[in-house]
């Protein structure tokens, strides 16, 4: 047990490009002018989930499974977002576009919501930091090369909240040529298997008791 390598999303944000806009060098590196962030979200941040759905085999002469058949996999990222803007409505609503309208001053816009839902694809980066200290700061970075929204949640008008935005975007099959659908990119060491501990005494770091030896 380490505490050192224990990690806090301190801040982060949502983007998102144009299908296949390409992978992001590295996690901390600013993205590049396809990507436009969605902004300020609630405090709980963004969830990421993972679902594989597999069923094992059955048999006359035993009951444990022999293999696994796998069925699906789902990959989501979920979060509300609290800006009322441009991206933030494209995406919310299937990709649905302002336009100026009539030529008078202030200027006026205008969105149609389509009868018939379109597919909206996108490109998807999560990005977040953790700040330790001022040695030790942690970027992490995922990149979903194609994802749609595949959920959203009701948006209450009150005068007693902010308009929120909630929307789940599912990772979609890659393209031809390639077989991942997403990608993690990241700084923190961490992530090795056997990575080292911080060298520091403030560290509640517990290790394995053992017996004096006779």
């Amino acid at each position: 047990m380490n505490s050192a390598l224990v990690r806090v999303p301190g801040t982060g944000e949502v983007s998102l490009a144009p299908p296949d806009t390409p992978e992001p060098p590295d996690a901390t590196s600013p993205l590049a002018a396809a990507w436009t962030g969605l902004g300020l979200s609630t405090p709980d941040g963004t969830t990421l989930a993972r679902k594989v759905e597999k069923e094992g085999t059955e048999h006359w002469q035993q009951l444990t499974p022999a293999r696994y058949i796998y069925k699906s996999q789902e990959l989501t990222v979920a979060s509300v977002f609290q800006e009322t803007k441009g991206e933030v409505l494209s995406a919310y609503f299937g990709g649905m576009k302002f336009a100026a309208v009539g030529t008078g001053t202030p200027t006026n816009y205008r969105a149609e919501i389509s009868s018939i839902p379109k597919s909206d694809v996108r490109a998807l980066c999560v990005d977040w930091t953790d700040v330790v200290s001022d040695e030790e700061i942690y970027s992490h970075r995922l990149y979903l090369p194609r994802a749609e929204v595949s959920e959203t949640e009701d948006s209450q008008f009150s005068r007693t909240q902010e308009a929120r935005w909630g929307m789940t975007f599912s990772a979609l099959a890659p393209p031809k040529g390639k077989t991942y659908i997403a990608v993690w990119l990241t700084n923190d060491p961490a992530v090795l298997f056997g990575a080292p501990a911080v060298a520091t005494g403030a560290l509640d770091v517990i290790t394995e008791d053992r017996p004096p030896a006779k």
